[in-house]
């Protein structure tokens, strides 16, 4: 006589594959959610309407009385890096101050030669990382200098060639005024410049 008791339906092979297979898909569906917030995110801080911003930002603090590191440093930029009013404002690409840390991206577009920019990179470095060695607030302080490059196909691209990090201790140990900018590469704590700038 055959048994005519069956399994509950929770305990079927059927009804486990299912809910395993249920399972992965909505796990899956939450991991790629998640991924393409970020990717979101990453994409909005690089968008020119998210910079516009930033750099409106950075007017209306350059506008005050009270100067935060992040427009001390923007104004060395600007002085540094640009002869007319139009060359200074876009000269600076960004600047922050947050929990100690001053970076600044810059932009030098005039330049004879590879030489004469890293030359001018470096003597405007030392500028910044004096500016920022007086301010107690900075434990840090990093410039990143970009110039437009030309790729082996003619394209021409802004790109990083230069980027200095200095921690509060370096910047205590550096004395300014006999300071040789030539010696940034033996004393930053981070030094890194783009072979275009060692080019012959």
């Amino acid at each position: 006589m055959a048994d005519n008791t069956q399994q509950p339906f929770y305990q079927r092979w059927g009804f486990i594959l299912f809910v395993l297979f249920l399972g992965i898909v909505v796990i899956a569906n939450v991991v790629n959610k998640t991924e393409k917030e970020e990717t979101v995110k990453v994409d909005v801080t690089d968008s020119p309407f998210y910079k516009k911003m930033e750099k409106q930002e950075l007017t209306e603090k350059m506008a005050q009385s009270d100067k935060s590191p992040e427009v001390i440093a923007a104004e060395i930029i600007m002085k540094n890096f640009g002869t007319t009013n139009i060359e200074k404002v876009n000269a600076v690409l960004s600047s922050r101050f947050e929990s100690g840390v001053v970076e600044t991206i810059a932009l030098k577009v005039n330049f004879e030669s590879p030489e004469s920019l890293k030359r001018s990179i470096l003597f405007s470095t030392v500028d910044f990382m004096k500016a920022m060695k007086s301010l107690d607030e900075v434990t840090q302080a990093t410039l990143i200098v970009q110039a437009p490059l030309t790729d082996r196909y003619g394209n021409v691209k802004n790109d990083d060639v230069m980027v200095v990090l200095m921690s509060r201790e370096t910047l205590n140990k550096i004395n300014f005024n006999n300071f040789n900018a030539k010696n940034l590469l033996a004393v930053a704590d981070s030094y890194w410049e783009h072979p275009a700038l060692s080019a012959e």
